[in-house]
């Protein structure tokens, strides 16, 4: 049996015209049968193939006569007739239309399939006032801390999966030998090796700041190798200096993502900027309170939850304006 492409479209193209014959029909079917990616191909040929009949109207011209009407309007005397069998005329075209419409789909099958099975569409993920999670076109996972912003997009011709980011993202790579996973900010670069990590590169700030969570990513410059981080390590590239430097990962560097704080002992003024970090709503919080310190652990809970136990704590008051909360009190003793 001819195994070719086009013998099988053919097939098909008889197959689903109602013209094949048993033996075809037994062809066509069983070939269906041998793979997924088969039965695939002819249920998505069967779909196009319906829909083109449901233009049943198909107008039957009188030819003899629109052919004689023509020959009183030519000058030459040697037109031809042409004799037509309007019921057959009516199935071939309809075969005919049918087999076009499968040949140009076949063809624009495989376009598609050669051309797109590496082309992953250009994404913008914003996050504004509060953390957007999003999945990446290549599998990868994503969240995306407030006043944030992430564009991806495929690179065909250096296999990589680029992203630039504006702010702080958590990501948690679908990894992929073949493709790279690069993430650009300015001049700076972080490559994937199998990993999830913290990237911290707010427009505003003159820092770059990497925190691996597992696996492993290579931190670097164009013109500098950079460092390599692992697991819960933490790598930061000052953009005035140009230099890569190795830091110890802070408590609650993800809890923009988890809503996990754990504060030990920590001084007032640390425990409100992590909050501002995380939450649309920002606390003011007076000078006379900066050095107060708490030890608790909060999962999860809102933010109105998180300052009505701050300030029933150290005995605070608690205002709001706008999109403010402020906190005021007597203070602590040094």
């Amino acid at each position: 049996m001819n195994n070719t492409q086009d013998y099988i479209d053919e097939l098909i193209a008889k197959y689903l015209a109602g013209e094949a014959d048993t033996e075809e029909i037994a062809i066509v079917e069983d070939w269906a049968k041998e793979s997924s990616h088969n039965q695939f191909y002819l249920d998505h040929f069967r779909t196009i193939f319906q829909k083109a009949s449901i233009v049943k109207d198909l107008q039957v011209f009188d030819t003899d006569a629109a052919w004689k009407k023509l020959k009183l309007s030519l000058d030459r005397p040697q037109g031809k007739t042409v004799n037509f069998n309007s019921s057959r005329s009516v199935a071939w075209w309809t075969w005919r239309i049918a087999a076009s419409l499968l040949l140009l789909m076949t063809i624009g099958f495989y376009i598609y399939k050669v051309n797109d099975l590496d082309k992953i569409t250009p994404v913008v993920v914003v996050a504004v006032k509060e953390a957007v999670a999003d999945t990446l076109p290549d599998g990868s996972k994503i969240v995306l801390n407030k006043a944030s912003k992430l564009s991806y997009a495929f690179d065909k011709k250096t296999k990589a999966h680029k992203v630039k980011l504006e702010g702080e993202a958590y990501f948690n790579i679908q990894h992929d030998e073949s493709k790279n996973f690069i993430i650009e900010i300015d001049d700076v670069f972080i490559r994937d090796i199998g990993t999830s990590f913290n990237v911290k590169a707010y427009p505003g700030s003159n820092l770059v700041e990497v925190v691996v969570e597992k696996g492993e990513v290579m931190f670097y410059t164009e013109n500098d190798s950079g460092i390599y981080l692992r697991e819960n390590g933490k790598g930061v590239y000052n953009k005035t200096t140009k230099q890569f430097i190795l830091d110890k990962p802070e408590a609650n560097v993800l809890a923009y993502k988890t809503k996990l704080f754990t504060f030990s002992n920590t001084e007032l003024s640390v425990v409100i900027a992590s909050l501002n970090h995380v939450y649309s709503r920002q606390v003011v919080l007076p000078a006379n309170l900066q050095h107060c310190r708490l030890t608790v652990a909060f999962n999860n809970e809102t933010q109105e939850e998180i300052i009505a136990v701050i300030a029933e704590t150290f005995g605070l008051t608690v205002n709001e304006s706008g999109d403010k909360i402020m906190l005021e009190g007597e203070g602590c003793e040094p």
